[in-house]
């Protein structure tokens, strides 16, 4: 211990007569840390580990995979109550639970308010984990068909609705018009894709069709039981079903039940792109001890003469290096240190940078234990890597050479070429950020630039859903929209109104098609977004109009059924045949509908996400598809800003029914937006990482060239003497700076494509080998580069050669 106090001290007083040096380092690392810890301590909060039940990782969602019909794996209202019953035979589980989502209306106070809500198939509490915080859980009467009017409220609702009333439980309140009671009030700690309330279902599993799919399956594992054996579990039951029913549902060749961790299943989307800034931020730590280390490196060379005389006094190698790695450890600490508080400074104001959509999860992100370990383990890493080549430079040096020469022997130009590779591995990491940044910001502006199809701007949404209770009749559903319409185009500034039910650019709603004289064989079942339109649906987004005619008003109820198609329904399912004489059905539930005819075809929206393909789409007119739907978006087209017509727009919908909420209210631009979302924040963090990465890669140039200009005085003194003039001085030094900076970019540029796939997902527009992209990271660079490094040439090409050879 008191050998290491002394090198702690030595340490200290090397800090203190260094001090720019000292700043230098302690500041690269804390940027790096800092940012590795901020981002770790969002993905911890956001994505890795979301939720605070006791044992999250054994609480699993059930997902499914129908490969006739889609690729991807649904972990979020999938399956059918009948499949449900299947999966609960499976004895890896000591609990299952499984709940639709939806929205109610909560009445009896000033406002309206529409609820995001569970409605409870099973008990879904003891999969969670979780007793309530007030009252009680749900009994297996009040989750019986037609059982009793109950209800849990979220924590959250409990203190934004109730005023966090300890004598809730019990009290009556209106949930879609009906008197239910309050049972019980869950802990903050519960969070379920933001729902709010939690009631049960209410209807009988038996009476709803296999088909039918809208529950999400929550289970938790057993004790003793590993995920790979529950999965093993849920494929046979899988092969069961297969069997049974392949028959009658085509949908079951070759589908799987997929059992996942729960965090992992609902942020599966997330985490590729957490990943991307996990190691774009370590790239820059790398950086920031590349730089570091080549400083170290430096300062361990002009040390060589007190190495040499220490080894000559009989000092062990192994102390000289444990004495290089209390410095760097030192510093590590502190850079650690400055670190975190730079990432709680930015966790404060990440806040700004998340969607609603996801502020509404409750999620939180902090300084926790794991983000502490998560940054001493990195600062541990950074403080061997930083000490590793001034150690082993220091382990070469030999005293007697050293001290021949003063201190200047080939150790001295090993130390050089060790900082030149460093520059280079500094150059090469920071063209991989640069290049990574740049070509994100081009998808961005891509998206920005891309034809969607219509037109977003002007346009106001918000969302109603009708209670059955009050609006029992699809004619009553009907009546209410249309009335509604006819209000808001009476609002001043309004040119246009529509009600749909869903709108690009995210349209998750798909049926599976049947359409006349085509068997449904291949490899998949034909599938196709369906929307219910009124009529001015097409008009008030601005899609066109191709073939055919938009919805009139002889599409009513007792008129036979009608649609319109996109042009990517006629490039799929329509092949060779004409869309004006074709007719189609939709497979529900219950089996397949009536007979729909095509009377138009309208050009294609980016209905599935602004950045990928577009799919078919069947729209159907809202007076024939009544039935189905009570939740509808209003669409509004003004004159000017959209954001100004929420408040005489929502006055409409309160002269028609004052108990009435409308929620979901945002601009269609806005939606636009967030469809980017993920390539946006991608793109500012990456392009701040970058910038970081070129401010640490220019600090690094500047201090080797300094070194190598200081080292080679005499050689430059020489050249001026025999004849050499300045420039010829000055263009050495930048050629050898531009041979440096070509090596990192074709490095860098080559790693890039290396990690192209990884990146591809999150482009739009734009390959990773974007030639454009690589020709203005190589001019950034070699600007940068060139800047870094004038200074010392200019310094070279003033040496006076008498001067300089005075001193050799």
């Amino acid at each position: 211990m008191e050998t290491l106090a002394q090198d702690v001290r030595y340490s200290f007083r090397q800090f203190v007569r260094r001090p720019r040096f000292t700043a230098i380092a302690v500041l690269s690392l804390a940027l790096a840390i800092g940012g590795n810890s901020l981002i770790f301590g969002l993905l911890d909060g956001f994505v890795f580990n979301p939720f605070r039940y006791p044992d999250p990782g054994r609480l699993v969602s059930i997902g499914v995979t129908f490969p006739k019909v889609s690729s991807d794996t649904t972990y979020v209202e999938a399956l059918s109550p009948a499949e449900y019953g299947d999966i609960r035979a499976a004895r890896s589980f000591s609990h299952f639970g499984a709940f639709d989502l939806g929205n109610r209306n909560v009445s009896g106070g000033d406002v309206p308010e529409r609820v995001f809500t569970a409605l409870l198939l099973d008990d879904l509490f003891p999969v969670i984990g979780l007793p309530p915080h007030l009252g009680r859980g749900f009994t297996a009467e009040e989750l019986a068909p037609r059982g009793p009017r109950v209800a849990i409220l979220s924590h959250r609702l409990w203190q934004s609705r109730f005023g966090a009333d300890p004598q809730i439980v019990g009290r009556s309140i209106r949930i879609g018009g009906e008197a239910t009671t309050v049972v019980g009030v869950m802990p903050p700690e519960l969070v379920l894709i933001g729902a709010d309330l939690w009631i049960p279902w209410g209807a009988s599993a038996t009476d709803v069709p296999r088909a039918a799919r809208q529950f999400t399956i929550l289970g938790r594992l057993a004790p003793g039981v590993a995920l790979e054996r529950a999965n093993a579990e849920l494929a046979a039951i899988a092969r069961q079903v297969q069997q049974t029913h392949l028959a009658s549902f085509k949908e079951y060749e070759g589908w799987r039940l997929i059992a996942t961790p729960w965090a992992a299943a609902l942020f599966q989307d997330l985490r590729p792109a957490a990943f991307l800034m996990l190691c774009a931020v370590g790239l820059v730590l790398l950086i920031a001890c590349a730089n570091l280390s080549s400083l170290m490196l430096a300062r361990a060379t002009m040390r060589t003469r007190e190495v040499a005389v220490r080894l000559a006094l009989g000092a062990a190698r192994w102390r000289i290096a444990r004495q290089l790695l209390t410095e760097s450890m030192l510093l590590a600490f502190f850079g650690a240190a400055g670190g975190l508080v730079l990432a709680s400074i930015g966790l404060k104001f990440a806040g700004l940078l998340i969607p609603s959509t996801f502020a509404n999860l409750g999620l939180d992100a902090t300084i926790n234990g794991r983000v502490l370990v998560w940054s001493a383990a990195l600062a541990t890493a950074a403080a061997v890597l930083v000490a590793l080549l001034p150690a082993l430079h220091a382990s070469r040096t030999d005293p007697y050479e050293s001290l021949k020469s003063d201190g200047r022997s080939g150790t001295n130009r090993a130390g050089s070429r060790m900082r030149q590779v460093l520059i280079v591995a500094e150059m090469a990491l920071s063209v991989v950020l640069l290049l990574g940044a740049g070509l994100l910001m081009r998808s961005v502006v891509n998206l920005q630039r891309a034809d969607l199809g219509f037109n977003p701007e002007n346009v106001l949404t918000m969302r109603l859903t009708l209670p059955q209770q009050k609006y029992p009749t699809g004619e009553a559903v009907t009546s209410f929209f249309e009335e509604l319409i006819r209000r808001v185009q009476n609002v001043p500034g309004v040119t246009s109104v529509a009600m749909v039910s869903q709108f690009p650019p995210v349209g998750p709603f798909s049926s599976q098609v049947e359409v006349e004289g085509v068997a449904a064989t291949g490899t998949t079942l034909p599938t196709a977004n369906t929307t219910v339109a009124s009529r001015d649906y097409f008009r008030t987004i601005a899609i066109p109009l191709l073939r055919g005619r938009f919805f009139g008003s002889e599409d009513t109820p007792a008129a036979p059924r009608r649609a319109i198609v996109n042009q990517a329904f006629v490039a799929r399912h329509l092949v060779d045949r004409d869309p004006l004489t074709s007719r189609v059905r939709i497979v529900g539930r219950s089996g397949p509908g009536s007979w729909i005819e095509i009377v138009g075809v309208v050009g294609d929206a980016r209905n599935n996400g602004a950045g990928a393909m577009v799919r078919p789409e069947l729209f159907i007119p809202m007076e024939q598809g009544r039935d189905a739907w009570n939740q509808l978006f209003l669409l509004v087209r003004s004159a000017g800003d959209a954001a100004g017509m929420v408040s005489p727009v929502r006055a409409a919908v309160t002269t028609i029914d004052p108990e009435q909420p409308v929620y979901a209210i945002q601009t269609m631009r806005e939606a636009v937006a967030m469809s980017a979302f993920q390539q946006r924040i991608a793109a500012l963090l990456l392009g701040t990482f970058a910038m970081v990465a070129l401010v640490l890669a220019a600090v690094g140039i500047y201090g080797v060239m300094s070194q190598s200009v200081s080292a080679r005085t005499q050689e430059i003194g020489v050249r001026m003497a025999v004849g050499a003039e300045s420039t010829d001085v000055l263009r050495l030094i930048l050629v050898q700076i531009g041979k440096l900076a070509a090596i990192g970019l074709a490095i860098g540029t080559g790693l890039l494509l290396l990690a192209g796939p990884a990146l591809e997902g999150l482009l739009f527009g734009v390959r990773p080998a974007d030639a454009t992209t690589i020709a203005a990271v190589a001019l950034a660079l070699g600007t940068v580069a060139v800047v870094a490094g004038w200074i010392p040439a200019r310094r070279a090409s003033r040496v006076n050669p008498i001067e300089a050879l005075r001193c050799e």
